[in-house]
């Protein structure tokens, strides 16, 4: 039975096609001289291997046929209408490569002219003419050239097809840098785009799995067949970029067909992000990255790894919100239906669970005395109750608990932000009871300092919001997390075994306080206990917590993803823009910068759409709406985004007025209709193309989330507010429109600040 490995193809494959090629290499698999198959050599062709196969009579599938020592070999490479495919066919090579020993298709193209081909120090004088639509993007420099490398260098070091390299050098704008890196191997492609964005040649090679392993010859009485040497080589880090071995089973070739290159991330790993997917450290380990730098797909592939190591595992993944657990539930069957998924936390397998949700679960496990014990030594014995109800806390809340009380402190401190984080960070965190340990407590990083007065003050706010809570039976969620961390310290201090073996956790940097004390609480400390994925350019909900005060210590276990496989290098840049000037810090308090991130992808340039109406920029909505799906985008990969429910609302009553059918992302239907949302909804999603909708200077940033506050918590809430329009921005992997009516936004980039994304 011949064996099939599958190249991860260039060009997406028309729908109406998917089922002829299931069937095609279904049959392949069988036998590959069934009847109809018509597997046949060409001539005039530059890889003696190359081999073509009949589809139906219009689509013919290109293939390389390696003959093995056990059972011929196929290497899919793509399927085409007839005549490109012969071409195709005709200029590709199957070889290995000569540095690194990693089989690759190399497409031939005509030489170029030899005096063209020598050491090249910089930018042709005269570059080849680009269409007008390149012509009129943002400045842009070549990094390769820019970080002076030659060309000799990237052939002899790098590894890079001469061909490639020398297109590489001379390209001039981010679109034809990016057509050539589309076109390499993708080994060679995400080489050139590190080492574009400022990696060294080690730093690329080592994120590679290349570092060390340039190629050796074979000693003459080991002498393989070069067929054989080049299947073994499918089995690299690097080469399964881009092939992946289907076995006989049919759902593998249906996986790596339907799915398409949305779904690849089941199947071609980087090797950097293979590395930390299988991993193992003595303790927990942080993996940061901007937005789609695939931190999501790396915890999806370590909760498999872990799952196979050992059945017995007792592994949960969570993340901060119901909507991102329940996608991410959704994306661990897709990426292997056969894992076996807990249906409760402490059981044997994968447990899936927004963060709250796992608290609760916790909470109402317990007896009443291990609650009673917990509530006393977290409020003291005048709220040591069990009988509360999980709720959240509302501005007003807070606001009766001011009017309540004799507190004496300025407007700033009085504030429902402050006092809210104040109580989360510093008297739930640290477990405070009484007014004597409130003010002793450490407040280090919390930016306002309180006088001892000022902290009494404070308590008594805390003191009246409790008793209002108590007194109508409530808990809030923050109180909740505390609560069910002290049960499960608990159970741990009598010996009981802890809730899980390894805890995932997704989209940390939205995480607060009593939730890093909870998830600290549910697994032992040991090996590979805690896997931590944040990007703190996305923090729009939690707070700056760092983590050595939790009991998670990650010094010298943490490390960052800087490739970007969704967004497109224009909106990377775009958004990236948004966040300069801005003072970010990570999960240790480190400052965590955007330089270095860099795209797999180009696509057009962002639009700014300024309107002098809402009117006006309504039927700019509707023109690009009406643009896109006459060019058959998908209705539901077309988002439009908004700050506030009110606009939303105003967009939708408007589009309906001109005749276009908009959907909630809550009731997306039959998935025709364009989806609209908030930006906090968004969180988590991606979209083909995006409307950034109504950024102007009177919704972003939200007056309401920063007026009133001490200077810390405000400059904290216009961080999460220009943090909330980076991950809206990010949520575009091809096109992004940012429209607004009257003045823009403050937070928009202005023209003249131009930041350069490979």
């Amino acid at each position: 039975m011949p064996g099939i490995v599958f190249a991860k193809t260039k060009d997406k494959l028309d729908n109406s096609v998917k089922s002829l090629v299931m069937n095609f290499l279904e049959k392949l698999q069988n036998d590959d001289t069934t009847f109809g198959l018509n597997i046949e050599p060409l001539k005039n062709v530059s890889d003696p291997r190359v081999r073509t196969g009949r589809v139906n009579d219009m689509w013919r599938a290109v293939l390389f046929k390696l003959n093995t020592a056990s059972a011929p070999t196929y290497v899919y490479y793509g399927t085409w209408p007839h005549d490109k495919a012969i071409d195709i066919a005709q200029r590709s090579v199957l070889q290995m490569n000569p540095v690194f020993g990693i089989p690759e298709i190399i497409e031939q193209t005509m030489p170029e002219p030899e005096e063209e081909l020598v050491e090249f120090p910089g930018l042709p004088k005269q570059p080849p003419s680009e269409p007008a639509a390149q012509r009129d993007e943002p400045t842009w420099t070549n990094g390769l050239v820019e970080h002076g490398y030659k060309l000799q260098f990237l052939i002899d070091s790098a590894g890079l097809d001469p061909v490639i390299a020398r297109k590489a050098l001379l390209a001039t704008t981010a679109s034809a840098f990016h057509k050539i890196t589309d076109k390499a191997p993708d080994w060679q492609g995400l080489l050139i785009l590190d080492l574009a964005s400022g990696k060294t040649l080690e730093e690329s090679l080592e994120d590679l799995g290349l570092i060390d392993q340039r190629s050796v010859p074979h000693e003459p009485e080991n002498e393989k067949s070069e067929d054989d040497v080049i299947v073994e080589g499918f089995e690299r880090d690097a080469a399964k970029l881009q092939f992946a071995f289907i076995g006989d089973a049919p759902e593998a070739l249906r996986d790596v067909i339907e799915g398409g290159s949305a779904d690849a991330w089941r199947t071609f790993l980087h090797p950097e992000q293979r590395r930390y997917a299988d991993g193992s450290w003595n303790g927990p380990f942080r993996l940061s990255g901007g937005a789609g730098t695939g931190k999501t797909v790396v915890i999806l592939h370590r909760a498999k790894t872990l799952a196979v190591r050992n059945q017995a595992s007792r592994i949960i993944v969570t993340t901060f919100t119901r909507t991102l657990a329940t996608s991410l539930n959704q994306s661990l069957r897709k990426l292997d239906p056969n894992l076996q998924l807990a249906q409760e936390a402490g059981a044997e397998g994968i447990y899936t669970s927004g963060v709250d949700s796992l608290v609760s679960q916790v909470f109402n496990s317990a007896t009443p005395d291990e609650r009673k014990a917990a509530l006393k030594e977290v409020f003291g014995d005048a709220h040591a109750s069990s009988n509360f109800r999980p709720s959240g806390v509302t501005t007003q809340q807070w606001k009766d608990a001011l009017e309540s009380t004799e507190h004496g402190l300025d407007p700033e401190l009085a504030n429902p932000t402050f006092l809210e984080q104040e109580y989360i960070s510093v008297a739930l965190a640290n477990s405070v009871a009484s007014r004597e340990e409130y003010v002793k407590v450490p407040r280090a990083g919390r930016g306002t300092a309180l006088t001892r007065p000022k902290r009494l003050g404070v308590w008594k706010i805390f003191e009246a919001f409790r008793q209002t809570q108590r007194v109508e039976g409530n808990i809030s969620f923050p109180e909740l997390a505390t609560v069910s961390a002290m049960l499960l310290r608990h159970r741990s201090e009598s010996g009981k075994p802890a809730l899980a073996d390894h805890v995932l956790i997704d989209e940390a940097q939205d995480l607060h306080a009593a939730h890093w004390l909870f998830l600290r609480a549910l697994a032992s400390p040991g090996q590979n206990d805690l896997f931590i994925a944040e990007d703190s350019h996305q923090r729009i909900y939690g707070q700056k917590v760092p983590l050595s005060r939790y009991g998670i210590a990650i010094v010298g276990r943490s490390r960052r993803l800087s490739l970007n496989y969704r967004t497109t290098a224009q909106n990377l840049a775009y958004a990236v823009r948004l966040l300069k000037g801005a003072d970010i810090e990570d999960l240790e308090g480190e400052t965590e910068g955007a330089n270095g991130y860099h795209s797999a992808r180009s696509g057009p340039v962002p639009a700014e759409a300024g309107a002098a109406s809402l009117a006006d920029e309504l039927d700019d909505v509707e023109k690009h709406i009406k643009a896109w799906l006459a060019q058959e985008v998908p209705g539901n990969m077309i988002g439009i985004i908004a700050r506030t429910k009110y606009q939303l609302q105003k967009l939708q009553s408007g589009l309906a007025e001109r005749k276009v059918d908009v959907r909630d992302v809550d009731h997306p239907g039959d998935g025709s209709k364009p989806l609209y949302m908030t930006m906090h909804r968004a969180k988590g999603m991606e979209f083909f193309k995006v409307i950034l909708f109504g950024v102007n200077d009177a919704s972003v940033p939200l007056s309401l989330a920063t007026n009133g506050l001490a200077e810390a918590e405000k400059n904290d809430a216009l961080l999460r507010e220009r943090s909330l329009l980076y991950v809206a921005a990010t949520r575009a992997r091809d096109e992004l429109v940012v429209s607004w009516s009257g003045n823009p936004s403050g937070l928009l980039p202005a023209a003249s600040d131009k930041v350069s994304v490979s």
